[in-house]
């Protein structure tokens, strides 16, 4: 049995499980309880439906597999993806491939840095790749086993690793193995806190871990089942975990549990970057949105489980990675809304100052436009320029109550000044180099004068000289 194999053996006896388990709670149900059950199913089916409208998405694009990882940039601007046909994909947000790389085996895990500068992989090869924006591999490293989670710190500093082998590993932006620590059993999952100082890992020992950057143990809690997933908030006050108890977990920094939710199997979870949203992806083919009190707030289904979930910062951008071979970008209409009403009150103020926010009234038109039509992703850019554009009309990055030309880009006010500085320090060296040559002609205009003189003394016709020199 080869390295792959082994790997395939492993999650389709996990997900045989899963599945098996689900059947054998729904055959075990009375009749009552069925008809409470599809009471709520019909209940919860309509609150999503109002729901949906918060969420829209975006595009999705189908790979060669199953997509069993997907991580989305800080402000969504990228989107990575593993799957199963071994390639390592880059999207941007308006779902266009930039880049793709095979690698030697099954792609587990992707994680990207806040900015999109650096994308990491971990493969069934047993590797962990590390990437440039362009797709330029930097550097992989190989460890004794295959690799099931990565994750990246806001700026590439530090890489987190899971394998096969029970290991927790982390690297630094070089690809120096800095410490690894043994669990229980298989690492399935791995999340560093973007400004690096935590570390937290879900082990097929039914345990969430937390680390600090030196590599010791905070500590660790014990589930019901196999934790899917981990991911941690911007400086580790939260840790969000997804277990195969069919629950999700929020944990405060401390360990302390503040709440778990009961979906139909978790797969993956993300936390926004101030831990207000929790996303989950479930067994039972939906992506779930909670906030920080453990409130859902919306849900989608897709063709299949969705085996990878991951957040923008703000919670504004939502990516997945699904059974159906698929990746999704799921965007927040509300998020448009605030952002287009933002953008008429600056509008709105600036007018009220005498300013002239023409052309910012245009975009805004612009974004009212896209948002009506469905491209709430268009609509937020737009929205994002008119309202910077009404706040400085002159687009110096100088706002118009600081400017003191506000009408005018100071860019052209200190280049003009430049050149004109230029142009006089010019002239001055030209005066300059003059008055030297007349002051070195007016000497020797009186050496040849008083040679004259002298000539004239002894007695010699200068006559002609004199008029010379005259």
């Amino acid at each position: 049995m080869d390295l792959v194999e082994y790997n395939l053996n492993i999650w389709n006896g996990i997900n045989t499980y899963m599945m098996r388990g689900w059947r054998e709670k729904v055959v075990k149900m009375d009749v009552n309880y069925k008809i409470l059950i599809g009471l709520i199913l019909i209940l919860t089916l309509s609150v999503n439906i109002a729901q949906a409208q918060e969420y829209r998405l975006l595009w999705s694009y189908k790979t060669g597999d199953w997509v069993d990882s997907v991580s989305i940039s800080s402000d969504g601007s990228y989107i990575a993806a593993g799957s199963r046909d071994d390639k390592v994909y880059l999207f941007d947000r308006q779902g266009n491939l930039l880049w793709s790389y095979k690698t030697g085996s099954v792609v587990a895990s992707v994680s990207i840095s806040s900015d999109g500068s650096y994308i990491v992989a971990g493969s069934w090869d047993c590797k962990v790749y590390l990437f440039d924006r362009e797709g330029n591999l930097l550097w992989s490293y190989k460890i004794d086993s295959s690799v099931w989670s990565v994750s990246i710190s806001s700026d590439g500093s530090y890489i987190a690793a899971g394998s096969v082998d029970n290991k927790v590993y982390l690297f630094d932006r070089g690809g120096n193995l800095l410490w690894s620590h043994e669990t229980g059993s298989f690492v399935g999952s791995v999340s560093i806190s973007p400004d690096g100082s935590c570390i937290a890992a879900g082990s097929c020992d039914d345990k969430v871990y937390l680390f600090d950057r030196e590599g010791n143990l905070l500590w660790s809690y014990k589930t019901g089942d196999s934790v899917a997933s981990v991911s941690t908030s911007s400086d580790g006050s939260y840790i969000a975990a997804g277990s195969r108890d069919t629950k999700v977990y929020l944990f405060e920094r401390e360990g302390n549990l503040l709440w778990s939710y009961k979906t139909g199997g978790v797969a993956s979870v993300s936390i926004s970057s101030d831990g207000s949203y929790i996303v989950a992806g479930s067994w039972d083919n939906k992506v779930y949105l909670f906030d920080r009190e453990g409130n859902l707030l919306w849900s989608y289904e897709t063709g299949y489980a969705v085996r990878s979930v991951s957040t923008s910062s703000d919670g504004e951008y939502i990516a997945t990675g699904s059974g159906d071979a698929k990746v999704y970008l799921f965007v927040s209409v509300h998020a448009a809304q605030v952002i287009i009403e933002e953008a008429k009150e600056a509008i709105s103020s600036e007018r009220g100052k005498g300013y002239n926010v023409k052309e910012a009234e245009s975009l805004l038109s612009q974004a009212e436009q896209a948002f009506g039509a469905g491209d709430y992703a268009e609509a937020r850019e737009l929205a994002y320029r008119a309202n910077a554009l009404a706040l400085d009309i002159d687009g110096d990055g100088v706002s118009n109550d600081s400017d003191f030309a506000p009408t005018i880009n100071n860019y052209y006010i200190y280049a003009g000044g430049m050149v004109l500085t230029a142009a006089f320090t010019g002239a001055g060296f030209v005066i300059s180099r003059n008055r030297k040559k007349r002051k070195e002609y007016r000497v020797k205009l009186s050496e040849y004068k008083a040679k004259v003189e002298q000539w004239k003394r002894e007695g010699y016709d200068v006559s002609e000289l004199e008029e010379m020199l005259k």
